[in-house]
């Protein structure tokens, strides 16, 4: 189970890397972090109208990924659309 610590430094690496994608037009944000039965579950909504949902898609999967390759197990994003 991660710490309070690592949760903190692992949404701090999505946040990064959703910022980075800004730059391919894809604009999503975290809006909230849950740890659950080991599992570190990381809301992901759009900060502008009109992301296509494949793309939301594509980037979450691919931060997971990238997450798995650097040893951060068990952490799912979770898409989102505020009100």
């Amino acid at each position: 189970m991660p710490t309070m610590q690592q949760v903190s430094e692992i949404v701090d690496k999505v946040r990064t890397r959703l910022k980075d994608a800004e730059s391919d037009g894809v604009y999503l944000k975290v809006v909230d972090e849950r740890l659950d039965d080991d599992w570190l579950y990381i809301v992901v909504a759009p900060t502008r109208p009109g992301v296509r949902a494949s793309d939301h898609a594509r980037l979450m999967s691919r931060v997971e990924r990238e997450l798995r390759q650097q040893g951060d197990d068990k952490v799912l994003l979770v898409p989102a659309i505020e009100d």
